[in-house]
């Protein structure tokens, strides 16, 4: 007597339920989209922050080897006992002979280092001619803006976290490019009479509203970390 198998009806559903449906893949890419708008923005300021660092350090290097020449060539920097740093005109002209540069922005000049739009850290505008009133600008080959500010014959004033200061000179590593702010793509180096210093090693003023102080803090951590 033959026995009939009993006949097993196929139950696996067609391919496409075996997949992910139309809805579950629309809220997959909404879930990616999200993210991605989350954390890129994050991403490209944290890789625009580290240029900002590495070009701060190039040019403190440039800078801090060509005082040290200078004050080998010329002298020690105190005005006051027949130095050469006596005005801004003065140590301008004396970084010329030294710098490779692309453009001079002489005193009085309506060129160079942020025109109309410079910042505090705190994104405060400063006054839009403020780097044209008497200070002489250069701009290097790289495209990083200098400019040269005057402070005390005798090598005596204390700002920007320093003490003992000639003269200043404020950097802009990206030239006229944003932010155009101190403590973001601009920070400030002091000459003392011993050579070049970044900005706020002599104090703790950085992070502050300003943003002039954080060159220190910014080559000592190797990062912006405010």
């Amino acid at each position: 007597m033959r026995i009939s198998k009993s006949r097993k009806h196929n139950t696996t559903p067609p391919l496409l339920s075996q997949g992910f449906t139309l809805a579950e893949i629309l809220i997959t890419l909404v879930i990616i989209g999200v993210i991605a708008a989350a954390t890129i923005p994050t991403m490209i300021n944290n890789t625009k922050k580290q240029e900002y660092v590495s070009a701060l350090k190039k040019t403190y290097s440039t800078l801090a080897t060509v005082t040290n020449k200078i004050m080998n060539d010329e002298g020690m920097p105190r005005g006051d006992i027949g130095g050469w740093a006596t005005s801004h005109s003065a140590e301008y002209n004396v970084y010329k002979k030294y710098l490779s540069y692309v453009k001079a922005c002489n005193s009085g000049s309506q060129e160079c280092f942020g025109q109309g739009g410079f910042k505090h850290l705190n994104n405060t505008a400063i006054d839009a001619s403020w780097g044209a009133f008497e200070y002489p600008k250069l701009i290097l080959s790289d495209g990083t803006q200098l400019i040269f500010v005057h402070r005390t014959n005798d090598c005596s004033q204390s700002s920007f976290g320093s003490q003992g200061i000639c003269f200043t000179i404020g950097i802009d590593v990206n030239g006229e490019k944003p932010p155009n702010a101190w403590g973001k793509d601009a920070f400030i180096f002091v000459v003392k009479e011993d050579g070049l210093h970044p900005a706020g090693c002599d104090g703790t003023g950085c992070p502050n509203s300003s943003g002039t102080d954080c060159a220190c803090k910014v080559l000592r951590e190797n990062a912006i970390n405010y």
